[in-house]
């Protein structure tokens, strides 16, 4: 076993000198920018390539990145007064040192916990408080899950409503096999939310085996 193998989580630079943080299990890997607090690369054991970042992608400040599986907070698609998908997926977060426990354990070494606050420039655009705290593991099989706590800060208790996604892009060799691909999307594409209190913490896990949500094509769009 190489050394880069044994290293389950790594802190480095990656495009455009931005942090990054890369996780290793067993031949699988998996790269999260703080930029975003975005998954760009997704590996199996083999070294395929699971996820498409287009080869057009800015990896500089304020434009999002485009491709692997942006975050679309506190606002989605453009169903708000927001900017399309909301301004999570273009700030910058923080490594979370101190997470509170987590409903389920992973026996998984390879994860990273982020959180993020609104800034006082966020304040102005949207009025609400809150901590978004993301954990991204790799586990030992390979999975990649992500697992979002979005809980709310307001000092008077005001509560906020917002919409959320993980906007994924898979990458595909062939487009043409979306055909066969297609009744694959609810068979393998898991989700387990839990609404504790819906005024004080939005919870979610997603995990990502073999499902589909956006095709990964490279276009001029």
């Amino acid at each position: 076993m190489s050394n880069s193998e044994r290293v389950h989580v790594e802190l480095c630079k990656g495009a455009s000198g931005l942090d990054k943080v890369v996780l290793r299990d067993r031949g699988s890997s998996a790269e999260v920018y703080l930029y975003g607090g975005h998954v760009t690369s997704w590996k199996n054991e083999h070294g395929e390539e699971l996820l498409f970042v287009s080869s057009k992608a800015i990896f500089k400040p304020p434009k999002a990145i485009r491709g692997g599986i942006p975050i679309c907070f506190p606002q989605f698609s453009n169903h708000g007064p927001l900017e399309p998908h909301g301004f999570a997926r273009n700030r910058f977060w923080s490594i979370d040192i101190d997470p509170p426990p987590f409903p389920t354990q992973s026996s998984s070494k390879a994860f990273i916990d982020l959180i993020l606050k609104p800034s006082e420039e966020d304040l102005k655009i949207w009025p609400h408080s809150f901590e978004f705290r993301l954990r991204v593991t790799l586990g030992p099989g390979g999975d990649l899950m992500l697992t979002s706590r979005i809980r709310n800060t307001n000092t008077d208790g005001k509560v906020f409503t917002f919409t959320f996604a993980y906007h994924t892009y898979f990458s595909v060799s062939d487009i043409r096999l979306i055909v066969m691909v297609c009744p694959l999307i609810f068979l393998n594409y898991e989700v387990n939310f839990l609404f504790p209190s819906l005024s004080k913490c939005h919870q979610g896990y997603v995990g990502f085996r073999n499902g589909l949500d956006d095709l990964g094509k490279d276009s001029s769009r």
